[in-house]
């Protein structure tokens, strides 16, 4: 009952904005109005913002069997996001496809033009989508694998190259705080060096959003032989690094074409970093090395020398 009206509302609400923003793009659209599509509308939904270069040339029926969804369910959705319908939907997927990102690996929706709040805006939306598709095809069982792999470690250490290793950073930094023995690796010489005096107790964590990084996979693959456990937060499951490691923690990918080496993946980052961040969040309040005091004690040292000094 209370959903049946919250509907209303927010459609009413939606048509009275419609015209002063109908220029949304479609990610931004589907991210504002997500939490109240039926189950079958985030169908069409997930499937659209995980092929955002789709050109839809199919009509509503060669769709909707696709998707294995009802014609109904296609228009509801299109409606439901702000669209006049479904042919509304396919002019506006088209035009948005016809655009390009002002440089390589940047979220297509931002444009030159844009100014600094409609930047901001859009920026916005992308990274919480980014959140929010990552956290909705999460795999329980690895995130409690990871959980449990990292928390327990005698050793751990993060590895990754360039914007990868400011995430392993950070996740040092979190665990070094709640009095874990954590390192952050950069270097490929130093990752390989370190993975192959990894043994059993040990756990290595490697990040790469291609899982394509060498030196990562590499060592990757000899911490596992040595009998190290090994978890890989990457977006392809069928990467390199992603097959070095015993468990896999899956970033959203939004399937763009990426240029390597150029530039980086800001979606990716903060997928990353949401990963980071629930592991650790988890250990702390899961793990029998008592995280939650050493953070505690952590903090008292800390406060006791900001005051001294």
């Amino acid at each position: 009952f209370v959903n049946y009206f919250t509907r209303i509302i927010h459609k009413k609400r939606f048509r009275s904005i419609k015209g002063s923003r109908s220029n949304l793009p479609l990610s931004e659209r589907i991210q504002t109005n997500y939490g109240l599509l039926k189950n079958a509308e985030r169908k069409v939904a997930d499937f659209l913002m995980q092929n955002p270069g789709l050109l839809l040339e199919s009509s509503i029926t060669e769709f909707s069997r696709q998707l294995g969804v009802s014609e109904a369910t296609i228009s509801r959705f299109s409606k439901a996001i702000g669209y006049d319908g479904y042919p509304a939907l396919k002019l506006s997927i088209a035009a948005g496809t016809s655009r390009s990102a002002p440089l390589p690996n940047m979220p297509t929706e931002i444009n030159e033009g844009d100014s600094i709040s409609e930047m901001g805006r859009k920026l916005q939306a992308t990274l919480s989508l980014s959140i929010q598709m990552t956290n909705s095809s999460l795999d329980l069982n690895a995130l409690e694998e990871a959980v449990e792999k990292i928390g327990g470690a005698k050793r751990l250490i993060f590895i990754g190259v360039g914007g990868a290793a400011s995430i392993c950073v950070e996740a040092m930094h979190l665990f070094v705080k709640a009095g874990r023995q954590a390192e952050s690796i950069s270097d490929g010489y130093t990752q390989i060096a370190a993975a192959t005096s990894l043994n059993e107790g040990d756990t290595l964590v490697g990040v790469s959003h291609t899982g394509q990084t060498r030196s990562v996979a590499h060592a990757l693959s000899l911490a596992a032989k040595n009998g190290a456990a090994t978890v890989a937060i990457t977006s392809d499951k069928k990467s390199e690094g992603a097959r070095a490691a015993d468990t896999v923690l899956t970033t959203w990918n939004s399937q763009s074409k990426q240029v390597p080496l150029f530039g980086d993946f800001l979606e990716g980052r903060m997928s990353q970093l949401f990963l980071i961040d629930l592991v650790y969040l988890n250990a702390l309040f899961k793990s029998e090395n008592n995280e939650k005091g050493g953070l505690m004690m952590t903090g008292d040292a800390l406060k006791r020398y900001y005051q001294i000094t």
